[in-house]
C-alpha cells in the first residue's frame, strides 16, 4: 500500500515573451581625438584666435595660444566662476579679452579663416570635432560675435572681471546662416538620437525616433535627421557619425542570445546578467486535507527577473494531528464496555447450566444491549422474579439461580450503560482535543474508509483526518 508522505512538486513557468528593452552595443571604437593638430594650427595662427567653451579650456590649448605671441585671443565661457580654472590663466603675462555668454551651448574655435566645432566640452582632453574651411567657417564666426558683443553679462580685460558693455551686432534675422544656425526650440521627430551614457538623460528617449543610441563618445545628446544634426543649440547642415555607439532595442526575452546586458530601466555602467534557467525552492505548504494534497500550490510564483525560464519547487505537507490531541476517550470507553460484557456473558452462560429448556426457552436474553432506562432494568428484574417462583419448589439450586439471575440483570444494566455512543474507527488510530477529533491514518487506501467514518461523529465541531507523522 501507498503511504501517505509529504510529496515534492514543481511548475516550470517560461518568461521567455516577456519584453526587455536594452542597449545592443554596435561598435566599441571611439571617434574621439586628442587636439594635437588644432593645437599646431592655433601655435601657427597669423591674426587671431576665438574660442567659445561651455566649461574651462583644456591646459594643452590654452599653451598654444601663450606659445603665439602674434594673435589676438577673444573667449567666451559660459560661466567664469565654474571655469575659473581658465579665467586665472590669462593676465598681463598673456592679455585676452573674456566674455561671459550664459546661453552658450555649444565649444567651437576659429583660427584665423577656418573653424573647429566640437561635440563636447574643450575641457575634454580627447573630443570629437568637425572641421570647417573659409567658406564654412562664415556662420560660426558670425555666432561667435554675436554672442561676444550682443550677449555677453560679464567681461575679463587683463585682471579686471566687470560687466561687459554691449556692441551691437546684427541679430540672426538679418543673416541667413548656410551650415550652422542657431535654434531655439527642439523638434521631436529625429531620425537618430544619441545620448552620453548616463541615466539622467532618460528621458530624450522617449521622443519619437527610429533609432536611439548611447555613446561614451559624447558628453550631450545629439540629434540626426535628413542630413543634418542638431547639437547644444546648433543645427549643423552636416552628416556626423558616432561610431561607438549602443542601440536601443526592445525583444522578447527568449531571443536575448547574450549573457550581460544594459537595461534602460537601470544604471546605464551596470550590466545585468540574462540566465537562461533557475530552480528556486519555495517554502513547504501543509495541506488542508489530505485528499486535496496533490493540488497544493503556492498563492503566487514570484518571477525574478530576467531569467528565461524558472523551475519553482515546492513540498506538500499532509496534515498532521495537534499537538495537545491525545488518543480518543473512546478506547477507555470501548475497554469498560467490554469487560462489563464479558461480565454478563459469563454470568448468563453460568446460569445457563441450572436451568431446563422449558425456563431457558422463556428467558429472553438481551443481546442489543441499547441503553438501559432504569424502569428497564426493574422489567427485566420482575421477569426474572416470576420465573424464580416458578422454579423455588422444583429447582433444589433455587437460591444459587436467584443470585445468578440478580447478577446478570444488574451487569447487564452494567452493559447498557457503559456502551460507547460512537464506534472505534476500523482504519487509523483515533486522538481528539477539546474541540477536534482527528483519526489518523498511514495509507492512502485508508481514505475513502476513514471519510465514511468521519460522518458518524457530531459531538465535537471538528473531525479531521490526518496523516501519522513519518
Amino acid at each position: 500500500m501507498r503511504r501517505i508522505v509529504v510529496i515534492e512538486k514543481s511548475k516550470t513557468i517560461s518568461y521567455r515573451d516577456d519584453i526587455i528593452e536594452y542597449f545592443k552595443p554596435k561598435d566599441s571604437t571611439s571617434n574621439k581625438k586628442s587636439y594635437g593638430n588644432i593645437i599646431d594650427k592655433i601655435k601657427n595662427a597669423k591674426s587671431l584666435v576665438k574660442i567659445a567653451s561651455t566649461s574651462y579650456i583644456d591646459e594643452n590649448i590654452i599653451d598654444a595660444l601663450y606659445a603665439n605671441k602674434n594673435i589676438n585671443s577673444y573667449i567666451i565661457l559660459k560661466n567664469f566662476k565654474n571655469s575659473n580654472k581658465t579665467v586665472q590663466r590669462f593676465d598681463s603675462r598673456k592679455p585676452a579679452i573674456l566674455r561671459q555668454v550664459e546661453e552658450l551651448e555649444n565649444n567651437f574655435i576659429l583660427i584665423d579663416k577656418v573653424a573647429y566645432l566640437f561635440i563636447n566640452p574643450l575641457s575634454e582632453e580627447t573630443n570629437i570635432s568637425l572641421y570647417f574651411d573659409e567658406s564654412e567657417a562664415n556662420d560660426l564666426e558670425f555666432i561667435f560675435n554675436y554672442y561676444f558683443w550682443n550677449r555677453a553679462t560679464k567681461e575679463k580685460l587683463i585682471d579686471k572681471v566687470s560687466t561687459s558693455i554691449d556692441s551691437p551686432f546684427p541679430p540672426f534675422s538679418l543673416r541667413k546662416q548656410k551650415v550652422v544656425n542657431v535654434i531655439e526650440q527642439i523638434e521631436y521627430k529625429y531620425e537618430k538620437v544619441y545620448v552620453p551614457r548616463d541615466r539622467k538623460y532618460n528621458t530624450i528617449l522617449d521622443i519619437e525616433s527610429k533609432e536611439k543610441y548611447f555613446s561614451e563618445d559624447i558628453s550631450t545628446p545629439i540629434y540626426i535627421n535628413n542630413n543634418k544634426f542638431l547639437v547644444g543649440n546648433f543645427i549643423i547642415q552636416r552628416d556626423i557619425n558616432i561610431i561607438n555607439s549602443w542601440l536601443l532595442v526592445k525583444e522578447r526575452l527568449g531571443d536575448i542570445p547574450i549573457s550581460k546586458i544594459i537595461l534602460r530601466e537601470k544604471e546605464w555602467r551596470d550590466f545585468t546578467i540574462i540566465k537562461e534557467k533557475k530552480e528556486i525552492d519555495l517554502d513547504s505548504i501543509v495541506s488542508t486535507t489530505i485528499d486535496l494534497m496533490n493540488d497544493v500550490e503556492p498563492k503566487e510564483f514570484s518571477q525574478e527577473k530576467y531569467i528565461k525560464e524558472i523551475i519553482f519547487r515546492w513540498k506538500i505537507v499532509p496534515p498532521y494531528k495537534s499537538k495537545d490531541a491525545t488518543k480518543s476517550s473512546l478506547y477507555k470507553e470501548h475497554k469498560l464496555f467490554k469487560n462489563s460484557l464479558k461480565k454478563y456473558e459469563g454470568e448468563k452462560i453460568q446460569t445457563e447450566s441450572l436451568l431446563n429448556k422449558n425456563i431457558l426457552n422463556r428467558i429472553k436474553w438481551s443481546t442489543t444491549y441499547k441503553k438501559l432506562t432504569l424502569a428497564d432494568y426493574q422489567y427485566q428484574y420482575s421477569e426474572f422474579d416470576k420465573i424464580l417462583n416458578e422454579i423455588k419448589k422444583e429447582n433444589k439450586q433455587y437460591k444459587k439461580i436467584k443470585e445468578r439471575l440478580k447478577n446478570i440483570a444488574s451487569n447487564l444494566f452494567k452493559v447498557s450503560t457503559t456502551k460507547p455512543k460512537y464506534p472505534l474507527p476500523d482504519v487509523g488510530v483515533l486522538y481528539e482535543n477539546r474541540d477536534s477529533y482527528f483519526l489518523e491514518i498511514e495509507y492512502w487506501d485508508e481514505l475513502d474508509r476513514a471519510k465514511k467514518i468521519s460522518i458518524e461523529y457530531d459531538n465535537k465541531n471538528n473531525f479531521l483526518i490526518v496523516s501519522k507523522e513519518n
